[in-house]
C-alpha cells in the first residue's frame, strides 16, 4: 500500500512540475508578443544549451563522487581545439574533431585524478590550479600560431554540422541514452552514485575508491570531450584564455546540474539536466530578447541562479551539506 502511496505521489509530482515548467513559459510568451514559443527561438536555445548539457552529464560521473575539479572548463577549450588539429590539419573531419577532443578531455581527467591522489590537494584547489596550467597551455598555443603568422585552428567548412540541428539532436539523444544507462544501470555508476552517498560506507560495501574514480574521470572526459567537440563545430574556433576566464564556461552546465539535482524526487538526473539546461538557457534567451545587457546584468543572474540551484539541491540533506 505504501507503494502505491509513494507511486501516486510521484506521478502527481511530475505532473505539478510539468505544469510549473511550462506556465512561465506561456507567460513569457505572451509578454514578450509571442517571441518565446517559435520554432526558430527554441531550435536556437537547443542548440546554445547542447554543450552545456555534455558538461553536466560529465558532472554526474565527476561531482558525483565527491570531486569538484574547477578545470573542466580550461580541458574543454584544450579539447576543442586539439580535436579541431586533428579534424583540419590530420584531414580527419568529424570524426578527428571528436576523437581529439575526448582522447585531450579523458587524459586531463586521468591525470587530474592521479594528481589528486598522489598529492592530497582539496579537489576545488587542485582544480583552480589545473585550470590557470591548462589556459597557460592554450595561450602559449595561441602565441605560437601567432609567431608563425597563422590563427588558432578554425574549423571553417570542415565538421560543422554536429553543432547545428538536427545532427545537435541527434547527438543528445545518443548521449542522454548513454548517460542514463551508464549512470543508472551498471556497476560502474552504481559505485560513483554510492561514493557521492557516503565514502566511508561504500569502502566498507567493497567498493575500490581508486578503480572507481578512475572510471568516473574517463567516462567524465567522454561526455565533457563531445562537449569541446559541439562547442568548437558550433563557433568554428574557440580561442584560449587567461586569468580564470575558462571558470565562468561551466556556470551553466553547473547551475543545470544543480537544478537537476533538485529535481531528482520527480525525475531521473540524466533526464533532468536536460531540462535544467534547457530552463537556464531559456532564461538568458528571455532577458536578451527583452533586452538586458549581455555583460553586467545577465552576469548577475546567472550567479543568483547557480545559488539559488545550489540551495535547491541542498534542500533534502540536513546539517553539513553535500
Amino acid at each position: 500500500m505504501t507503494n502505491k502511496n509513494e507511486s501516486k505521489n510521484q506521478i502527481f509530482g511530475r505532473i505539478r512540475l510539468a505544469i510549473l515548467l511550462i506556465i512561465p513559459y506561456i507567460v513569457l510568451n505572451m509578454a514578450t508578443g509571442g517571441k518565446i514559443l517559435t520554432v526558430n527561438n527554441l531550435s536556437s536555445v537547443f542548440t546554445s544549451s547542447v554543450t552545456a548539457m555534455f558538461m553536466s552529464w560529465c558532472f554526474c560521473f565527476l561531482f558525483t563522487t565527491g570531486i569538484t575539479d574547477l578545470s573542466v572548463g580550461a580541458i574543454l577549450i584544450l579539447a576543442g581545439n586539439v580535436g579541431g588539429i586533428f579534424a583540419v590539419n590530420f584531414k580527419l573531419g568529424t570524426f578527428g574533431l571528436l576523437l581529439g577532443s575526448i582522447l585531450t578531455s579523458v587524459l586531463l581527467l586521468l591525470l587530474n585524478t592521479v594528481l589528486r591522489h598522489l598529492t592530497k590537494i582539496p579537489s576545488w584547489i587542485f582544480g583552480l590550479g589545473a585550470a590557470m596550467v591548462y589556459e597557460a597551455i592554450g595561450m602559449y598555443y595561441g602565441s605560437y600560431m601567432i609567431s608563425k603568422g597563422r590563427q588558432v585552428v578554425s574549423l571553417g567548412n570542415t565538421a560543422r554540422h554536429i553543432g547545428r540541428m538536427p545532427w545537435n539532436l541527434v547527438i543528445v539523444i545518443v548521449g542522454f541514452i548513454a548517460a542514463y544507462l551508464l549512470f543508472n544501470k551498471t556497476s560502474v555508476g552504481y559505485n560513483i552514485r554510492a561514493l557521492g552517498s557516503n565514502r566511508k560506507v561504500a569502502e566498507m560495501m567493497g567498493v575500490n575508491v581508486q578503480k572507481t574514480m578512475i572510471y568516473s574521470a574517463i567516462l567524465g572526459g567522454i561526455f565533457l570531450g563531445i562537449a569541446g567537440a559541439v562547442n568548437e563545430s558550433y563557433a568554428s574556433r574557440v580561442m584560449p584564455v587567461t586569468g580564470l576566464s575558462s571558470v565562468a564556461l561551466i556556470f551553466t552546465a553547473l547551475a543545470g546540474f544543480l537544478l537537476a539535482s533538485s529535481l531528482g524526487k520527480y525525475i531521473n538526473l540524466t533526464l533532468a539536466i536536460v531540462i535544467g539546461i534547457f530552463i537556464i538557457t531559456s532564461l538568458f534567451n528571455v532577458l536578451t530578447i527583452v533586452g538586458v545587457p549581455s555583460g553586467t546584468w545577465q552576469q548577475t543572474v546567472m550567479g543568483l541562479t547557480v545559488i539559488i540551484s545550489g540551495i535547491a539541491s541542498q534542500r533534502k540533506y540536513k546539517g553539513v551539506v553535500k
